[in-house]
This record gives structure tokens, sequence and C-alpha cells, in this order.
């Protein structure tokens, strides 16, 4: 029945969408490896099947300040360190990664004690968070524009402008 995979389908992009919030509005705190950077707000609808018809999500109160400062020993949103630790040669090539980049090679993301963060799996994360956004009907050239995006942020953290003093 045509009806049933339509829920089907529907029910894998809301269950999906949650790990994509986590990825690009969650970071590790003093408190919590993975704290809510922001609110969000999922009111999800249902049939009289029992089974999903719809959802919305709202989401609010975004940290904004997180992407230029971190507290030592906290992490900044987690979606830069799985990009750094997840992506392949041939991807960060296109971001214009090194291969050997790591999170201590940008500004943004060295506020806190790297040595004092908890592992985390941010490669098996970064491919999960790929997963999630192809489930959510993403595609292809999306997906490199949102990385392409994520990556510039990164880059641009590196500018520093120097001031110069004229007399006269």
């Amino acid at each position: 029945d045509t009806g049933n995979s339509n829920v089907g389908a529907l029910e894998h992009r809301v269950l999906q969408s949650n790990p994509l919030l986590e990825a690009f509005g969650n970071a590790q705190t003093l408190r919590n490896d993975n704290s809510s950077r922001f609110g969000k707000f999922i009111k999800i609808l249902f049939g009289e099947s029992g089974t999903i018809a719809g959802a919305t999500i709202e989401k609010y109160l975004l940290e904004k300040t997180r992407v230029q400062h971190q507290l030592e020993g906290e992490r900044n949103f987690h979606i830069f360190y799985q990009m750094l630790n997840g992506a392949d040669e041939a991807l960060k090539t296109k971001l214009c990664l090194g291969k050997s980049d790591t999170p201590a090679d940008f500004r943004y993301l060295v506020g806190g004690d790297q040595s004092a963060m908890s592992t985390e799996d941010d490669a098996g994360d970064f491919s999960h968070t790929l997963d999630c956004l192809r489930a959510a009907g993403v595609n292809t050239v999306t997906q490199q524009e949102l990385l392409q995006l994520v990556a510039g942020v990164l880059h641009l953290g590196n500018i520093v402008f120097e001031v110069e003093e004229h007399t006269g």
C-alpha cells in the first residue's frame, strides 16, 4: 500500500532529524557531553491508525556566541569535529581543508583544553550525520554546499586583522 510506505518514509525522516539537530546545535560543555545549545519544540501529528501523519520542528534561543568562544574544557558544535575527523581526503580537498587538519588548527575550536575532552566517535558520527541528511531528503550537492559553509566558518575564524596606526 502506497499510503503506508509514505507514512513510513515520513516517520523515518522525522526520526532522522534529531541527530541533525544535535550535530549542528549541540556541544560538549562542562556539565554535559551533548548539551543542546538551543531549544526545540517538536510537534508530531498522528493519524487515526496511530502512525505519524505530520510533524513540525521549531528552534529558539540558538547560542550564537559558541562559534566564536567556548569556556575552558568545552567544545564547539559537534559538526565541526565530525567533519574534521570524519571527512575523507577527497571531501577535505573540496572543503579546502588539509588532510591532516585537526581542531587544533582552527581558532574557533581551541577555546578549551582539547586533552580534557571526552573521546567521542566524531568520524562515525559524521557518517551518521551524512546518512541523516540523505534520509531527510538533502541531496549530495546541497550536502556539499552545507559542509562548505561549515568549513568556511572555520576558515573565517582563522583570519587575523591587524590595525595600522597612522600618525599625521
